[in-house]
Formats: C-alpha cells, sequence, structure tokens
C-alpha cells in the first residue's frame, strides 16, 4: 500500500500544478515502479504494448466517424424525428430535448459535443414554451451523458480493452440504465412543467400522426441507420468491432458528402455545404485521438505498475479487513468512484482505477460486467456533479448562466440519477440480463 500512497502522492501534485493527466499518470507510475525495483525494460514493453492493439483502432474511427455525422446536420434531422413521436404529449419540448440528447450522443459519442449541438438548438425552443432558462440549462446539462450510456460509445471501447472483456457486452451493459434514467427525466420534466402545459386543441389524427412520424423517419434515417448496421455488422459476424469503425467512418462520409448534397439539390434546387471542411475534422479527429493514445500509453505503465507492486492483492486483503459484505463494499465501490467523476474525466477514471478495482471486485463476486455497468454509470453521474462537473459547466457556458444558478434545478436530475445508480448496483440483471440475453 505504501507504493500506491507515492503513486497518489505524485500523481496529485503533478495534477495541481496543472501537469495534464496522462503525463501526472505516467510521470507517478514511472517513479514509482523505479522506487519498487522495477524494470525500465518493463516500461518500454508496456507502452509499446498499449497501442500495439488492434482493437484501438477503432477509437480515432469512431471519433471521425462521430465528428462526420454531427458535421452532416444531424442534430435538427434528430429532433425532428423526436417531436414527431413526443410532440403531442404534454411538457413536449423538454422530452424532445432529452431523447435527441439520447439518441445524437449514441451517434456522435460525445457528451460535450451532444449538449453544445442540442443546446444551442433547444434552448430558445425551450424557453419559447414557457421553460425557465435555469431549468432548461440543467435539462440540456444532465442529458448530455446519455448518449454514452448507449452504444456505440468511447469508454465502453476503453473498458473492454483494459479489462479484456467483450466489448459488445461491455457496450450493452449501459443501455438498461441509461433509457431508465431516460424515462425517469421524462417524468420529471413533465411533472415540473407538463401538468402546467395546456393540452394541444388540435384533434389527434392517428393516420396524419403515423404519417409525421414516417415522414421524419425517412429523413433522420441516415443518423438512426448507423448504430443499426455497426450492430448488425458485428453480431452477424460481418465485420469486428475495429472494422466497424472503419464502415462508421466510410458510411460518415458517404452520407455526408455524396447522399445528401444530391438530394438537397434535387429537393431544393441548392448545393449542400457540410458545417465543418473534411481537413479540420480530420485535425480534430486526430488531435482528440491522439490524446486518448498518449493517456492509454500511460495507464498501461501505470497498470505495469500497479501489477509489479501487488497492489491490487493487498488492497483486496485490506478491503476484507474491513467488511466482508458484498452489500457494504458496493456502497464504498460507488462513493469512491462517484468522488473520482466529480473531479477527474471519464477516459482517465476507466485506465487508471480499472487494474486497481477489478480484481477487488472479483474477489467480492462482482461480475466484471456488472462492475462495467457500476463503473461507467458513476463516472458518467460524476459528469453533472460538482466541483468539476465538466457536462454541467458547458451546459452553463452554453445557456450564459452562472452554475449556483443553475444547481438547484439540477437536483430532481440528481436523485433520478442516483436512484437508478442504486438500482443497477443491487440488481445485477439490470446490467448483465440484455449482455446476456444477446450474447
Amino acid at each position: 500500500m505504501m507504493y500506491l500512497g507515492i503513486f497518489l502522492l505524485i500523481f496529485l501534485l503533478l495534477a495541481l500544478i496543472r501537469v495534464p493527466i496522462p503525463f501526472a499518470m505516467g510521470i507517478g507510475a514511472i517513479l514509482t515502479l523505479i522506487l519498487a525495483g522495477g524494470s525500465t525494460v518493463a516500461i518500454a514493453q508496456s507502452m509499446f504494448r498499449s497501442i500495439n492493439i488492434f482493437t484501438f483502432l477503432a477509437i480515432p474511427a469512431f471519433i471521425f466517424a462521430g465528428d462526420l455525422m454531427s458535421a452532416s446536420g444531424i442534430s435538427s434531422a434528430i429532433m425532428r424525428f423526436a417531436n414527431a413521436i413526443f410532440g403531442r404529449i404534454r411538457g413536449a419540448a423538454g422530452a424532445v430535448t432529452i431523447v435527441t440528447c439520447m439518441l445524437f450522443g449514441a451517434i456522435t459519442g460525445s457528451s460535450l459535443a451532444t449538449i453544445t449541438g442540442i443546446g444551442g438548438m433547444m434552448l430558445p425552443e425551450l424557453e419559447k414554451a414557457g421553460y425557465a432558462k435555469k431549468y432548461a440549462t440543467a435539462l440540456i446539462s444532465a442529458c448530455g451523458f446519455l448518449g454514452i450510456l448507449i452504444p456505440p460509445s468511447i469508454p465502453g471501447i476503453l473498458y473492454s480493452m483494459m479489462a479484456g472483456e467483450n466489448l459488445m457486452k461491455v457496450w450493452l451493459c449501459t443501455v438498461t440504465p441509461g433509457i431508465a434514467i431516460g424515462a425517469c427525466y421524462i417524468f420529471i420534466n413533465y411533472m415540473k412543467y407538463g401538468r402546467t402545459t395546456a393540452k394541444i386543441q388540435e384533434p389527434f389524427q392517428f393516420n396524419q400522426y403515423i404519417f409525421n412520424i414516417g415522414r421524419e423517419t425517412m429523413n433522420s434515417l441516415s443518423a438512426l441507420l448507423m448504430p443499426v448496421i455497426i450492430f448488425y455488422g458485428i453480431y452477424g459476424g460481418i465485420f469486428t468491432p475495429t472494422e466497424a469503425g472503419a464502415v462508421a467512418v466510410a458510411y460518415g462520409l458517404i452520407v455526408g458528402w455524396v447522399i445528401k448534397p444530391l438530394v438537397t439539390k434535387v429537393r431544393k434546387k441548392e448545393i449542400y455545404r457540410p458545417e465543418k471542411k473534411l481537413i479540420p475534422l480530420l485535425s480534430d479527429g486526430a488531435v482528440s485521438s491522439s490524446t486518448i493514445a498518449m493517456l492509454n500509453v500511460f495507464a498501461t505503465v501505470a497498470g505495469t505498475m500497479i501489477t509489479y507492486t501487488r497492489i491490487p492483492a493487498m488492497l483486496t486483503q485490506a478491503m476484507l479487513s474491513i467488511t466482508d459484505s458484498k452489500i457494504i463494499f458496493l456502497l464504498i465501490l460507488n462513493v469512491l468512484l462517484i468522488i473520482v467523476g466529480m473531479f477527474m474525466e471519464t477516459n482517465s477514471s476507466i485506465l487508471l482505477l480499472g487494474p486497481i478495482l477489478i480484481p477487488v471486485a472479483t474477489s467480492f463476486g462482482v461480475d466484471p460486467i456488472h462492475f462495467a455497468g457500476i463503473m461507467l454509470l458513476n463516472l458518467e453521474i460524476g459528469m453533472i456533479t460538482p466541483p468539476f462537473a465538466a457536462n454541467l459547466f458547458v451546459g452553463c457556458r452554453v445557456g450564459k448562466m452562472n452554475m449556483n444558478e443553475v444547481l438547484p434545478s439540477m437536483i430532481p436530475f440528481y436523485i433520478a440519477s442516483f436512484g437508478v445508480l442504486m438500482v443497477t448496483t443491487y440488481c445485477p440483471a439490470i446490467a448483465t440480463w440484455l449482455p446476456n440475453l444477446i450474447g
């Protein structure tokens, strides 16, 4: 345990003086490993091994595919699709915002991009519908991470690589909790604004309702098909998860730069231009991918140090000396992960804590896929929980609000998120039934 303390001390000191997280992690791990008598050759070997993984190619591919789909203007199409389905219910503007965030986040794989893209579009609509700006900002901030729980997602790929688990099972373990949180948000929105909103006076016409859904489905089909193609291709044995990333890139290019310009020109007699050109998209994707690659390299060095110093075994013994109850252990685990999620970015937390906590969790009889659901859910909730709260910070910036003004409106969303987290923690089937059913 002494070496864990040394590593955390060096890591935290470097992080406090604003050394980037990957370098703070790497320097702390290297110095700790050397102090423990480890070989510098092992450090070099682990660095090479971390990026010499075929699965890692999926990360830059999915990042670039998400950027391509985002630049092709899918946000408005998805919003109209959600509005066609939920537009007649009371409090429809809030429900449409929630569903749009879930769909958009699942396609782009970025919670911050979801808040920025959907927030800029839906905030004015929410205010027009009579929503208080504080509540509207809180709603969009809280919804940002929902799409990350719906596959495909980068955190799921990183957890799968780090833990050696099946990627599709890791992706699927957060689907049910993600949908449950979204449903709770819709209920909260109805209780807050739906009951006070006037009913739509226009008579309901079933044929027209189905026609509108069909029309908007066709308009948004290009965006909605991407996750379907990825899942069908992987489960059908047509391509691997890594190859699915390449397919997603090809699909994004064809849809955004070939099909959509042709359709727009035929329908509107004008030339369609994507929101960003390919070169800036490639540059942004390269920067994001290199950041994750650097994080993965140094996290693997940290994993080598953790294995060499037998930290998981000692931590397991220490935890067993405190309690042998699985219930108490899961409670401690949730508190730890939420605190970490408040301060650290999700990908960093997965790669740093996974090698330490997974052996401890399995010693208490926690299924690794169930643990994946607990970990990913905790860390994503941490993204809206102060003091760090990256999603809340971006949401406040989009809404031009102060965080202190928005926090009171966040309370119902915190209650719903933590409620689903507790159910997922103590009812493993919530996380594991879908992976087991399909797998």
